[in-house]
């Protein structure tokens, strides 16, 4: 049986819900790791090694960990900068840091509005901006604006007119086969609000901020936005459709092409990967908010290949966490060793209802679980995460799957509530 363990297991000192992520600061082929605090004023780089690279405060008002973070290059020395807004409603700014913790780019931002989260810059995502590389960042202002920018923080443009709050996430890529990323992304009234009279829309930009695409949520599902979003290939046409974590698959025209959302009762999360038996692709959906399972890899049309049953998750004995689940994470589609040979991961955290929140720390023992393409459990790995104090469930727990440790070898990066980072090998 294969061997998963746990090779660095760096602490943050907080839980980051959405404020992580992960990049080389310091250019030594490691990447580290940056999170900014729930209430969006403490930043923290750590190496794996939990050494701190730099501590900051910010300007920023949050109440649920949703400061977005962007490690990009801007000056072409292998260092990558640390992208960070900075500043409330009013006085909203994006900063670039390096590992000195100085700020190399600045850029003042006319937003004077916060969103339901109380974060003036809710989204950052870099983009291609033409066939030869160029890179554009992209950014989310609350009130309903996207602005983009080149590497020297030099506003390329400006677009408006959308509404007030943005979804978690930009899912920039090329949409059209152009050679240029599509800015792609979800606009909704209220993002922490639900009912009929919150509406959402899914958008695409070109690289250029012209329009190309811009339909309403419940055009496709009755829900305010859309929480995951691929722009794949997916029957191996040769036209990119679009995938959304409902199960839903239709093309950049809007024409629904299959439809299993009533396969899930949520859907959070996908990941793809290429399909090892034909054309297209494959791709996991792992389901947030259902206790019976229901997380499944499907194929390039919508065919249930195998699916995630109530038995392989952790039971919680109700007396540890009265009122609560145990849930899973993101998935993640690894090619541990980029030989092409995939496997799927998927993690659990503990949930109490909506509208409550843990009145104490309360410390649970979960699992990370490793399958084949035919739904075989290779292995799990045992771990101690926290329901902590105050919190309901463990967000978006943003892993990341990538080479950390500049060994040649990907890693799974999985931050736990209790703000450790587990960071994932596979012997070889």
């Amino acid at each position: 049986m294969a061997r998963y363990y746990t090779a660095f297991e760096p602490d943050l000192g907080f839980y980051p819900n959405y404020s992580f992520e992960v990049g080389d600061i310091d250019g030594d082929g490691r990447k580290e790791l940056a999170a900014v605090s729930t209430d969006g004023n403490w930043l923290r780089v750590l190496r794996l090694d939990g050494s701190v690279v730099l501590e900051r405060r910010l300007k920023n008002y949050g109440q649920w960990g949703s400061v977005p973070l962007l490690f990009l290059d801007l000056n072409g020395d292998g260092r990558q900068e640390l992208l960070v807004p900075d500043g409330p409603a009013g006085s909203a700014s994006v900063i670039a840091l390096n590992a000195e913790n100085e700020v190399v780019r600045q850029v003042r931002l006319d937003g004077a509005s916060a969103d339901d989260y109380g974060v003036a810059v809710p989204l950052l995502s870099k983009f291609r901006r033409d066939p030869e590389g160029r890179i554009g960042i992209s950014v989310a202002l609350a009130g309903g604006q996207v602005v983009a920018l080149d590497r020297q923080f030099r506003v390329l443009w400006t677009q408006d007119g959308f509404r007030h709050d943005f979804g978690h996430d930009f899912f920039n890529g090329d949409a059209n086969g152009d050679g240029q990323d599509e800015i792609v992304f979800c606009t909704v009234d209220h993002i922490n609000r639900r009912g009929p009279e919150v509406q959402g829309e899914l958008v695409i930009l070109r690289a250029d901020g012209s329009l190309y695409f811009r339909r309403p949520v419940r055009q496709f599902y009755d829900d305010t936005h859309f929480d995951d979003v691929a722009v794949v290939d997916m029957r191996g046409t040769g036209e990119r459709e679009i995938l959304v974590e409902k199960g839903i698959l239709f093309n950049l025209r809007g024409q629904v092409i299959w439809d299993i959302s009533d396969q899930f009762q949520h859907g959070q999360w996908i990941a793809t990967l290429p399909n090892p038996t034909g054309p297209g692709m494959l791709a996991f959906i792992s389901e947030l908010w259902s206790t019976e399972g229901r997380s499944k890899l499907i194929g390039p049309n919508g065919q249930t290949l195998w699916e995630l049953t109530k038995d392989r998750i952790t039971r919680l004995h109700r007396a540890r966490l009265p009122g609560g689940a145990v849930l899973p994470t993101r998935a993640h589609a690894v090619d541990w060793f980029k030989d092409g040979q995939y496997e799927i991961v998927l993690g659990e955290q503990v949930a109490v209802p909506t509208g409550r929140a843990c009145y104490e720390d309360v410390t649970i023992g979960l699992k990370l679980s490793f399958f084949d393409l035919q739904g075989r459990v290779l292995a799990t790995l045992p771990f101690q995460n926290t329901c902590l104090n105050g919190f309901w469930y463990n967000g978006e727990v943003r892993s990341r799957v990538t080479d950390m440790d500049n060994d040649g070898a990907r890693e799974w990066v999985f931050p736990r509530q209790d703000g450790k980072v587990m960071i994932i090998k596979k012997e070889r």
